[in-house]
């Protein structure tokens, strides 16, 4: 379908634009002295700090993760300031590399150069220059949410719920891949993620002293104060309407998660479609940047195994549509226009992929229902 000379030069392009996009934000991480360098990290900091004292973050600090976040993000922020700088480049570096170890082995039995190019694809999404500028955890989450598919994959379901649970640390990311487990009968391993929820959310009201409801409450405050402070989504398009302020907080959920849920139930017979319809769920429901844009690669992952698999035009051109408005700079995803057409495409993308599984599914089973009567009549 595509030359291999054309796709190796491809994934060889993506990934001197990653190397370039990974520099700069390692940098900015570790040396950077403009204030958003490493600014995220230097929060997150600040709130472990607050909990290993004993307090609660959000009675004096504008803290922002959920109570079950802060034993595990107590690893993530392990070294003083700002040593702390360096260690999470490290960790940071691990999780982009175990994201492009997964990206590379999931098209099973594709040339070396498809491998490539998809591990490829992983590395050069322009928003993970600045998550890694900033110290932002949706690298470490995304590549926890791969892990878990892995160990899915593996049959290991316990593993697989854990690794959900400590995605968790970044709710607006990980709920609809949490809710995927339900949805696709996995119930080990939700069984798995919630029991470890609670336990940490335990040991986090243990240590503070936090009534349970009330630190609930001080953290939807608390994001409450970002809702419009992200790239254009839902709520904007809300606000066009006149709905505003709390409609808008009640209803975007709602109208991104009826139609998600529809493809969550059609994708429910493989765990990796219906991570790929939390993704999209995810990046739309609430608040986000583009530095959590990396939460997109199952989606696009998903529809290079597609397109190269089956060899589909329809979704090689959604794979590098969702590929282009991934890997363009920070500054071009800051365009609301780029914005507004991100909107259009991961959905149509993500309802083509679901549609195009289905089929593939149907096929499946009727060429093995065709081959066991044959083997009937013979």
């Amino acid at each position: 379908m595509v030359p291999r000379a054309v796709v190796l030069a491809a994934a060889i392009a993506l990934l001197a634009l990653g190397s370039a996009y990974q520099v700069k934000g390692n940098y900015d991480l570790v040396a950077g002295a403009h204030a958003s360098s490493a600014i995220d990290l230097r929060n997150r900091d600040i709130e472990h700090a607050l909990f290993v004292s004993g307090q609660n973050p959000f009675d004096s600090f504008d803290a922002s993760q959920p109570p079950w976040a802060y034993p595990f993000g107590l690893i993530l922020t392990a070294p003083p300031w700002p040593a702390v700088r360096i260690y999470f480049a490290i960790i940071n570096v691990f999780a982009l590399a175990f994201l492009m170890w997964w990206a590379y082995r999931e098209p099973r039995d594709a040339p070396a150069e498809v491998r490539l190019l998809l591990m490829a694809a992983v590395f050069a999404f322009g928003g993970s220059c600045t998550a890694t500028e900033v110290g932002q955890v949706s690298i470490v989450v995304t590549a926890l949410l791969a892990g878990a598919l892995v160990c899915d994959r593996a049959h290991r379901d316990y593993a697989c719920g854990v690794l959900v649970a400590l995605s968790l640390i970044k709710p607006t990311i990980s709920v609809p891949f949490a809710i995927a487990l339900l949805v696709t009968r996995r119930y080990r391993a939700a069984a798995a993620a919630a029991a470890y929820g609670a336990a940490a959310s335990a040991i986090t009201w243990a240590v503070t002293g936090a009534a349970p409801h009330h630190m609930l409450q001080q953290m939807a405050a608390s994001a409450a104060k970002y809702v419009g402070d992200g790239t254009l989504g839902i709520m904007d398009m809300l606000a066009t309407f006149g709905i505003v302020s709390a409609a808008q907080v009640a209803l975007t959920p709602v109208i991104v998660a009826v139609p998600a849920m529809v493809l969550m139930a059609l994708a429910r017979h493989s765990l990796t479609l219906a991570f790929a319809v939390a993704a999209v769920w995810g990046r739309l429901w609430t608040y986000h940047k583009s530095y959590d844009d990396v939460m997109l690669v199952f989606l696009l992952i998903a529809l290079g195994v597609l397109a190269f698999r089956d060899r589909s035009r329809a979704a090689l051109a959604a794979f590098a549509i969702v590929g282009i408005l991934a890997w363009i700079p920070g500054r071009l995803l800051a365009v609301n226009e780029i914005q507004m057409l991100q909107l259009i495409v991961w959905p149509a993308a993500l309802a083509g992929l679901v549609l195009s599984a289905r089929r593939g599914v149907a096929v499946d089973v009727t060429r093995s229902s065709s081959t066991r009567l044959e083997h009937l009549h013979a």
